[in-house]
Order: C-alpha cells, then structure tokens, then sequence
C-alpha cells in the first residue's frame, strides 16, 4: 500500500525527465538601480507576504584552467522585506561541497541593503564581519552572510560566485520558497564533453523550459616544452589553443509562484518545492573512450560491499566473540539472540548526533569508545549480528528531513542513513540501535521515509520501513466538579509506540519542572499539584505519566446554569490544517490511535439539563475514523473519545476532506455539557 502511495506521489509531484519545449520568451530581468518608486507596493504580487523574491537569477557554466575543466555558478537576486518577520530571509547560506583534497569557494560575493529614509535611498554594504563559514557535515560547509541594516520594508539584493571541480555537483535550483517568487530564472550551458540528467521537481508550471544548441568557446593555455629529437632538441612556444565544442543551453523560467507553506505532518518542503537537479551520467573527452559516471542499483550495491567504511565494515564482528556468550546467555532462539544484541548495542553505544551512510571508525573503537555516529552504531550491530551467525544485512535510506528516496534514480547521494536488518525464519526485523527509547524492531520517526535500499551480496533490493510502528496514547482523567465550577482530580496518561518514545526523550533532555511547565502550557486553568511516572526505562511497556491536578477556573457559572467543555479541556483544540488548498501530501509517518476517557462528578444539587450528542465521523475505506460517547449516570458524567488514523499519506486531493474531518473533531471537542441547579 505504501509503495503504491509513494508511486502516486511521485507523479503528482512530476518527478520526470524534462522534455525539450518552449512555452514562452522572457526578457531577463535588469536589476536596475533602486529608487524611492521600487518601495511602493505597486508591483508585488502578494503584499500580504512577509518578505517577496523580486527576482532570482542564476548561471552555471565550465570554463577550463590549468587542472581543466570546471564549474563556475553565479546568481543575483533581490528580495523585498514586508513585514518584521520576514528579516529572516535576510540570511544567507550557501551550501559548499568538499573533500579532504579540494572545496568549493565563494568568489565576489558582494551585498547591499536598501532602506528608505526621508524620501531618500539609503544603501548599507555587507562587510567580511557580516560573512562566516559554518560546517554542516564531513562534506559539506555553507557560507552564512548576515546582511546588515535590515527592517521592515527593506530591499536586499546580493551576488556571488562558487567555483567548483566538482562535475557530479552542478547546482540544483529552486525556483520556488516559503515565500512568494516573483521571477526565477536558471540557465545551464554544458559542453558535448558532459551528459547530465535532468530531474524536475514540484506543480509549477515553466513559463520557458527551452533547450538550444549552439558552441561554446574555451581557450587552453599550452606552456612552451622541450622536445627531444635524436641529440637534437627544440623548444616550443607557449601558446593559447581555441576550441569551439558543440554545447546544450537550457532555459528555465517561472514568474509569479506562490508560497509554498508548510504545514504539520510533511516530512520536508524540500520534496515539493518546484526546482531542477541534475545527476552526472556521462563525461565524452576527445581521443578517449566515454566514461559512464551515473550508478544503477547494481553498481550502487556492489560500491558499498567492496567499501572499507560500509560493506568491508560488517565483516568485522570477530572481536566480540568472547563476550557474545554472555550477552545471549539467556537466548534460546534466534529471535531472541537478535533482540540480545540489540539491546545490547543500543544500551552501550551513544549515538553523537552524526548522520551518514559510511562508518568513521572499526566496530571494535566504536565499541571501546562508548560512541559514535549512526554508521558507526548500525553498522556494528550488523557485524555482531553476523558474527552471531544470523542472517543481517545493512539497509540504507533517506530520513524524513532529508527527501524522498525515488526508486527509478539509482543516487547514492540521496541516502543519509543506515540501519541494520535480521532475517528470521520468513520475518523480517528493522533495527535501529541509535535510539535509547524504541524498542526491538521498531523504527524512529525519522526514518519512518518509504522504502529503504538492502545491501546485500545475494538479497539486494527494497524493504519498507514502516513495519509495525505505531502512536498509541490513552488519557484516563477523573475529576470531581465543585459548585463553583472549579474541579480537581488525576489525569493519567499512557503513552505506547513512538508516542511513548517522543515522551521518553523529552522527559529525559529537560529537567522535571520543565517537563511539567511544558504540559501545563498547554493546560492553562491547570494547576499541577504532584506528579508521578513510571516506565521510563522499560520501553517495552507504556511510559506513564499521572497529574494531580486543580482547575479553579474549569465551568462557567451563569446563573442558576453551568457550561463546561465536554473534554474538560483534553483533546484536540485547533485543527492543524488551515491551507485552503494543500499542493503537497499530508504525511502522519505511521498509523495513530488516541483514546481519551474524562469522568466527571457532579456536585450536590446539581443536574443535567443537556449533553453534547454522541457522535461518530469516518472518513472513505475507514482511513481515519472519529467516535465519541457521552453518557450520564447516578452524579456523574463519562465521555470516551477515540481517534484512530490507519492510512498514513493522504495525497493533496484528499486534503479537504480531510481537513473537514478534523474540523469536525475540534467542533466536537469544543461542546458544552449544560448543568442546572436544583
């Protein structure tokens, strides 16, 4: 089912080769001096907008110089600044590959801020204080630039250029943001030497989305040499050699594209923002044979097996041979074998926040060392795995902040994670020993991302991620109402699944006062009187936190009537939907089920004189179902409310009826219970 889903999306979001097409001519845009004219609102498209994209530019190109061949991108672009809020696109961030042996670098960045001061222009230039560079992985720095002097109803405008020899790392563009894009404009020019494919992305349509051919001109400079002829020798002359290679041009421009907001349950805007990337498939250099560079899944697996730091990295569980008796001293199968070693690595072993798919240490350093990145931490429990003599193999996949992994591009930069998987009789079992709070075969969130890639010598292929992963919370609250409308009780709340896992975790990262304030935040007529919890290693069994609670402030008095929200202010309160229209899928990661059972007694004299309806909402094939049961007996009241969401993506056609269905649920929350005094 998920599969078939992912596949849907896929062509919804119109992952294609681009085809060769002309929609339209565009003049290029001039960025013209700033005057007082271009503050006027005028000619935005969208005023409402924190911050407008006037235009974005872009060019990538090669050039040659004395090592060869390389890359040159430059880009310009101007934003206008709307609203206070919107300064935080004032920030920018350059991304910048590099290895141990060669970086990309910043050349000529230049940055000025415009502001409007007494009817005049006022322009304030970046300065090298205003520019750091900033590591973000092992191979990966940005460039961040603070530009100055900016506010409210601002103009930035910047340029820059990066050189690079990196042929695979030609620059993908974005020609759509979180906030409004008046013109963007990217154009490739790639000599014959080069083939790349070209991936779109997003809804968007281009207003050009040409290809032309034509030549492009590049001057090699030949240094004089010493030519030996028999006893003779001669020198030649330096000299610049013109050529002339055929070359391809594309064109891609779109005008006035909206904002792409993103709303809750979306793994990362990124999948669907409408942009082009490009994968180096082929390099054709005159007199030599041409040299395919794009990797299918074959060559993908067959790389990482040979691999010191990835396939290499599993065989290497000898170490621990002495002391795997004792750690599956009371295992008497194989499942149970699995479950020992895992627990065992995922109690020893602390994960130091590095993603990856390659190892930066041995298993057995990682071991000694207490620590390590997740390559480290999975890679290591596979080599245990392995040595113990289970069936275990790496999968490799992308997490939810990284982007969707496509099935039909074979891109080994796509993944940034590895897990670990055992084969057990016709079961298969996901690990992931990186995270204290989850249990065997179940795992995080974050790598809750569609379907992961198995390396293996023999069963390569594709595994789906969401096994039996779950959110599973249940509130049981009793609360004794006063006559004047104040009440106080337990609420107790059982958290399974990832629900208890996010609990777990955020217990454990703030202290028990912060935990508490956090709960109450969102309870604010509570007034928590004692706290207790238990369960918070055992993370087989629900984590389970019970609240002793006063609420003096919990019904209204009106007379000789009180109103009082049925939920007594548990559950949903705001419908975490509000986009009139949703142009990606909404994406819950793993099935959900939320139960809450609130108690009430009434006090002395008191009565019902009306109860919200019991009520039950459900959406096509019971992909998400809403029921709640209202009953009164003898001095008290009972509602039992239950949310449960099998589907997990929900594509953006689906998105009204499902923000209906949620509407409908907050509405039911938001009920009165009606008392009479007699």
């Amino acid at each position: 089912m998920m599969t078939k889903q992912l596949s849907k999306i896929c062509l919804l979001i119109l992952i294609a080769i681009l085809t060769n097409s002309v929609h339209a001519q565009v003049k290029p845009y001039g960025f013209d001096k700033i005057t007082a004219s271009d503050f006027s609102l005028t000619n935005i498209i969208d005023s409402t907008a924190e911050a407008v994209v006037i235009a974005d530019v872009g060019n990538t190109r090669f050039d040659y110089g004395p090592t060869g061949f390389y890359l040159i991108f430059e880009r310009k672009t101007r934003i206008r600044i709307l609203k206070p809020e919107g300064t935080s696109h004032a920030t920018i961030e350059i991304p910048l590959y590099k290895t141990t042996k060669d970086k990309e670098t910043v050349d000529s960045f230049k940055g000025y801020t415009y502001n409007l001061e007494n009817g005049e222009v006022v322009k304030t230039k970046v300065r090298k204080e205003d520019m750091f560079l900033e590591k973000v992985s092992e191979n990966w720095d940005q460039e961040k630039i603070a530009m100055p002097s900016v506010r409210e109803n601002s103009i930035i405008e910047y340029s820059y250029r990066v050189n690079s020899d990196f042929f695979f790392n030609l620059q993908p563009w974005y020609f759509q943001s979180d906030i409004p894009v008046q013109l963007s404009q990217y154009r490739v020019l790639i000599p014959e030497y080069f083939e790349y494919k070209k991936i779109s992305h997003g809804y968007v349509p281009f207003l050009v989305n040409s290809v032309s051919r034509t030549n492009q001109k590049f001057i090699v400079h030949v240094q004089s040499a010493i030519a030996q002829q028999g006893v003779q020798s001669e020198r030649s002359s330096a000299r610049n050699d013109e050529y002339n290679p055929a070359a391809t041009e594309y064109v891609w421009v779109t005008q006035n594209v909206p904002a792409l907001k993103p709303e809750p349950y979306i793994t990362t805007v990124k999948n669907y923002l409408s942009s082009i990337e490009f994968e180096l498939a082929m390099i054709k250099m005159p007199g030599s044979a041409p040299q395919e560079i794009a990797d299918n899944w074959e060559t993908i697996n067959t790389k990482l097996l040979e691999n010191e730091d990835f396939g290499r990295i599993v065989k290497k569980g000898n170490f621990i041979s002495d002391k795997l008796p004792d750690i599956e001293a009371n295992a008497s199968t194989e499942l149970e074998k699995a479950t020992a070693i895992f627990n065992y690595v995922q109690q020893r072993v602390k994960w130091n926040e590095d993603y990856g798919i390659y190892a930066n240490t041995v298993p057995r350093k990682v071991f000694d060392d207490r620590t390590g990145s997740v390559a480290d931490i999975n890679l290591m429990m596979v080599a245990l795995l392995k040595e113990a003599g289970l069936n275990a193999e790496p999968v490799i996949l992308s997490t939810r902040s990284h982007g969707i992994v496509m099935e039909m591009f074979p891109i080994l930069s796509k993944f940034n994670y590895v897990i670990g998987m055992v084969k057990i009789d016709t079961a298969t079992y996901l690990l992931d020993a990186t995270s204290r709070f989850v249990p065997f075969n179940t795992l995080p969130e974050r790598c809750l991302n569609g379907s992961g890639r198995i390396i293996s010598k023999n069963n390569a292929g594709w595994v789906r991620l969401l096994n039996s992963e779950i959110r599973n919370e249940y509130t049981n609250a009793a609360f004794t109402l006063a006559a004047d409308g104040a009440y106080s009780g337990t609420c107790a709340i059982s958290s399974a699944g990832l629900s208890g896992t996010d609990r777990r975790n955020s217990f454990k990262s703030k202290e028990q006062k912060d935990f508490i304030k956090e709960f109450n935040s969102s309870h604010s007529t509570w007034s928590i009187k004692d706290f207790t919890y238990k369960n918070l290693d055992t993370v087989n069994s629900p984590f389970s936190e019970t609240y002793t609670i006063e609420a003096s402030e919990g019904a209204q008095l009106a007379g000789d009537h009180m109103y009082l929200n049925v939920m007594a202010g548990l559950g949903m309160a705001s419908n975490p939907f509000k986009l009139e229209k949703r142009t990606y899928p909404v994406d819950f990661s793993c099935p959900a089920k939320e139960t809450i059972l609130v108690r009430i007694t009434l006090p002395e004299g008191w009565v019902v004189e009306e109860l919200p309806k019991s009520a039950q909402i459900t959406l096509p094939e019971k992909s998400a179902s809403f029921k709640m049961s209202v009953v009164q007996s003898q001095g008290f009241i009972q509602v039992t409310s239950s949310l449960y969401i099998d589907k997990t993506m929900f594509i953006p056609e689906e998105y009204e009826q499902l923000k209906e269905f949620f509407r409908l649920i907050v509405a039911k929350n938001a009920e009165q219970i009606i008392l009479k005094k007699v």
